[in-house]
């Protein structure tokens, strides 16, 4: 990535060098879909340095927005106009001080089921085949509605979150108002920096590890794991079935619009084929939710989030 004259300029007039400021970098990359255009400023703080940016932001007016591993967003194809705040590779610290774990928002979830499992302790082992980072799904409550139901208020203790205006606080989930595939922190307007984890259901490590395994296994079974994809699409409906199978009984089962195709694995969830628009996907949810309404009655809310 190469930092622009005009940018350099900014950090040096603002005191932000540290915060390393660039420009004109492609966020398509930074996506698990693959998608998106140019933000106006991204940057990649750690613990010192993100206060100082969010509040430079903010009293500039600038518009923020949290990105870990870009997995659960569609980003416009026209770019963000305002600052990207990276954290995948920044804020990964992650490490166990007695009983909890510490970790910084930007740790992948399969690390932290990794690292839970060889300390001994179960209860992590959905997160597996999440392709989210600690902070991205806190935010979301994140989980899994089948085999092993499980989400992100089940295992965390607290975490830190960093205020537009520069502040600090340590929150719980019920701080938040977590629910299903929902919190507060969706409105953008915090920062998670780092969380800690409970550590309570302590057993073998061999066998945590096999169970682990099992849901990776199940997960490949029945998703595209190795296709660009945000994971689920939609919010599963009330009721005892998901997304996908009203998806599928609609007959959309690998219809296509450009590149992003209704997956043939699995209905809820959008492969990007090869060069897919976010226009494209846009289209594409859009005639699902049309056409599952139509045919079986059935309103599909979007777990993915639409930036800007």
């Amino acid at each position: 990535m190469v930092r622009q004259e005009i940018g350099a300029q900014m950090q040096f007039s603002l005191g932000l060098m540290d915060c390393n400021i660039q420009q004109k970098v492609l966020l398509a990359p930074y996506t698990t879909w693959k998608i998106g255009g140019y933000p106006q400023y991204l940057a990649e703080p750690n613990l010192e340095t993100a206060p100082k940016l969010v509040t430079w932001a903010y009293e500039q007016e600038i518009p923020i927005y949290f990105v870990g591993r870009g997995s659960n967003v569609l980003i416009d194809d026209a770019g963000l106009p305002g600052l990207v705040i990276l954290t995948r590779n920044s804020l990964t610290e992650l490490r166990r001080d007695g009983d909890k774990i510490i970790a910084g928002s930007g740790v992948f979830l399969p690390q932290l089921s990794k690292f839970a499992a060889r300390e001994g302790f179960s209860g992590f082992e959905f997160l597996i085949g999440i392709p989210d980072t600690v902070g991205g799904a806190i935010a979301m409550n994140a989980g899994l509605t089948v085999f092993r139901p499980r989400e992100m208020t089940a295992i965390v203790k607290n975490f830190d979150v960093l205020n537009l205006d520069g502040t600090i606080e340590t929150l719980t989930m019920e701080d938040v108002h977590a629910g299903y595939r929902h919190t507060d922190l969706l409105n953008g307007n915090r920062l998670i920096l780092q969380a800690r984890f409970c550590l309570q259901e302590e057993g073998d490590p061999d066998e945590i590890r096999r169970n682990t395994f099992d849901h990776l296994a199940e997960r490949k079974r029945k998703q595209p794991l190795d296709k660009p994809t945000a994971g689920s699409t939609f919010k599963s409906p009330p009721g005892s079935k998901g997304a996908g199978w009203y998806i599928q009984e609609a007959g959309l089962k690998g219809f296509q619009i450009g590149a992003a195709r209704v997956s043939p694995m699995h209905a809820n969830w959008i492969e990007n084929l090869g060069g897919a628009t976010a226009a494209d996907v846009r289209q594409l949810i859009t005639h699902i939710q049309k056409t599952v309404k139509a045919e079986l009655g059935i309103n599909l809310e979007t777990e993915v989030r639409f930036l800007p």
